[in-house]
């Protein structure tokens, strides 16, 4: 008999006696953590994508409160302009003080109103990219969990020892990315 087919022969019978049985059981777990890390990648994603568009949402608002306060404070500058300028009846006067004193008043609540908006998007876009973030490293996670299922299957039939280290290499930075990931 030739030597390759002896070293063949010797590992299928370590294989049928049981010395392989780590390999369906590593890659099941791998395959575990690749999808819980695939789903988590995704809910940030979709979490990412929320607080994105609450951003752009937040950001609308914000530009029609500035709107609607330059509308009020363009009120009060022509209406002070015609008191200042005295053309108008006594009777008129009167009146365009009243609207003068209630366009006074509206705006800077309106000023307030759209800088908190303002300040929403901003919390808001900061963590989208935050959650953005996470599901990159996330996803950098799976892959190596993924890379790490294929190499310790293909060492069963190969029968190397330096793929299960690739395998646990993968599967340990994987981890680390998982964990990074998870709490950054």
């Amino acid at each position: 008999m030739s030597k390759a087919f002896e070293d063949a022969t010797e590992r299928a019978n370590a294989v049928h006696e049981g010395g392989s049985r780590w390999v369906p059981v590593a890659a099941a777990v791998l395959a575990v953590l690749a999808a819980v890390s695939g789903f988590l990648a995704n809910v940030r994603a979709t979490q990412a994508l929320i607080a994105k568009n609450d951003s752009i949402v937040a950001t609308t608002r914000a530009s029609d409160t500035y709107n609607e306060y330059q509308a009020e404070r363009l009120k009060f500058v022509i209406v002070e302009s015609a008191l200042e300028a005295g053309t108008a009846p006594a009777a008129s006067a009167e009146k365009l003080r009243a609207t003068a004193a209630r366009e006074a008043v509206k705006a800077p609540p309106l000023m307030k109103l759209a800088q908190s908006f303002e300040h929403r998007a901003d919390e808001l876009d900061v963590k989208s990219e935050h959650l953005l973030s996470q599901h990159e490293t996330i996803e950098i996670a799976s892959t190596l969990f993924e890379v790490s299922i294929v190499l310790v299957s293909i060492s069963a039939l190969v029968g190397s020892r330096l793929l299960p280290i690739a395998a646990g290499v993968a599967s340990a930075v994987g981890a680390l990315a998982f964990a990074l990931g998870l709490l950054r």
